[in-house]
């Protein structure tokens, strides 16, 4: 079993024969390292090792916020970039819903790794979020495939909706970020 060390500064834990002089993480001495004895199991390790909610979280992020931006750059444009910056918006709309999905999926069962169940209040709050997220991704994909995104008050609409979406997710990194110093039970 390798030997392990955690920095006493900045919680870093790494192999105790990879250290060389100083924290790779925060670069304080080797002197400031002290044994460590990993606590949790090695599947759960894995499996938190592969960062599936972390990762799978950005793309329903990233999509809210691209629709918002087309939605503002095509109120500005005409003719064919406006054509093509609507059809954008059509596709990321349209697969928004599903990143949403996924990212609820991966963090229910992340959730369900790290703490053995998901009934605590902060990940209650973020499944009731992580929910009206959905709504708003439900509602920007109907607009961006059933309405004409050519007229201004569609564009505003969708405007609208992907603000409210781009809220959910600041608020669902908000309340993640609060976890990482969370101890991992057993």
């Amino acid at each position: 079993m390798k030997e392990l060390v955690r920095c006493k500064s900045c919680g870093f834990i790494m192999e105790k024969g990879k250290l060389h002089g100083v924290c790779p993480a925060c670069g304080v001495p080797e002197k400031m390292f002290e044994p460590y004895i990993e606590k949790i199991a090695p599947f759960r390790k894995f499996v938190l090792s592969l960062d599936l909610h972390p990762i799978m979280v950005h793309y329903p992020q990233a999509f809210s916020m691209s629709v918002f931006l087309l939605s503002l750059l095509a109120l500005c444009t005409a003719g064919g970039l406006h054509d093509k910056i609507v059809s954008t918006i059509v596709v990321l709309g349209g697969a928004l819903p599903i990143t949403v999905v996924l990212a609820l999926c991966a963090g229910i069962y992340d959730g369900t790794i790290r703490f053995h169940r998901v009934t605590t209040p902060i990940l209650k709050k973020k499944i009731a979020v992580g929910a009206l997220f959905l709504f708003f991704s439900c509602a920007i994909c109907g607009a961006a495939v059933f309405a004409p995104l050519s007229t201004r008050q569609s564009l505003l609409t969708m405007t609208g909706l992907s603000l409210a979406a781009i809220a959910c997710g600041g608020f669902l990194s908000r309340l993640g970020t609060s976890l990482l110093n969370a101890k991992f039970p057993g």
